[in-house]
């Protein structure tokens, strides 16, 4: 009776430690997104990563397939330069599973500023104060953001150098609309607000000639104080 005893509470002892180690890993589990709130530097890495090695695995493709050998016929020549393809697309897709870039999504964060409020029109004139600097094109590799209203991908030339960056970029009639307290409110708190926004990257090349594609799509974007985590607005990306 008594060893029965003394094995039952051991076995509720045991349950009870497991149970409160357990639930607080799966929360931080559950709370932390190493893709959510990225500076502009993290994610350009990220892009840099992808542009790489879709860079090195073209190149290798496109080295292999460029020309008919001297004794290879046309029929010949075709088919290798299908299987390869193949071997690439494959070899990218896996890339993508290794990666998770099909699920992925990369909460980016960039400075915003709050020009000038309009009280009779409630609107408020805001636009991008940061940019995240971007891969370029070469020739066998190009990088793409899809028309939208609000992100570009934008080439510049200084002293030489070129560079590539996403900016926020709103239309020049587009005004955020918003009462004068949430106004005032975030205008006193604008040290903290960002433009929040969601890329997908889509390395995907089952349609590639010539040229990789990098795409890089952005999906939402918001107005949100960093600090407090207040959304004042937020708009899907078309």
């Amino acid at each position: 009776m008594h060893t029965l005893l003394r094995f039952f509470i051991g076995f509720l002892f045991a349950v009870g430690v497991l149970m409160a180690s357990s639930e607080p890993m799966n929360a931080q589990q559950q709370a932390f997104n190493p893709d959510d709130n990225l500076m502009a530097e993290d994610f350009t890495k990220i892009l840099k990563d992808e542009w790489s090695y879709l860079k090195e695995a073209t190149d290798e493709y496109l080295e292999v397939t460029a020309k008919k050998t001297e004794f290879e016929t046309s029929k010949e020549y075709d088919l290798r330069v299908a299987r390869s393809k193949a071997a690439y697309i494959s070899k990218v897709n896996a890339h993508i599973k290794d990666k998770k870039l099909d699920s992925r999504v990369f909460t980016v964060i960039l400075k915003a500023s709050l020009l000038s409020y309009n009280a009779d029109l409630q609107q408020y004139l805001i636009a991008g104060a940061g940019f995240i600097e971007a891969p370029y094109d070469i020739p066998t590799l190009r990088c793409i953001v899809p028309p939208n209203r609000f992100v570009v991908l934008a080439d510049s030339l200084n002293r030489g150098f070129r560079s590539s960056s996403l900016r926020i970029q709103l239309p020049t009639d587009y005004r955020w609309k918003v009462g004068r307290d949430e106004a005032r409110m975030a205008k006193n708190e604008e040290q903290n607000v960002y433009f929040r926004v969601r890329f997908v990257v889509d390395v995907r090349q089952e349609d590639m000639v010539k040229e990789a594609r990098l795409r890089m799509i952005p999906k939402e974007i918001a107005l949100v104080n960093v600090s407090t985590q207040k959304v004042y607005w937020t708009e899907q990306v078309k």
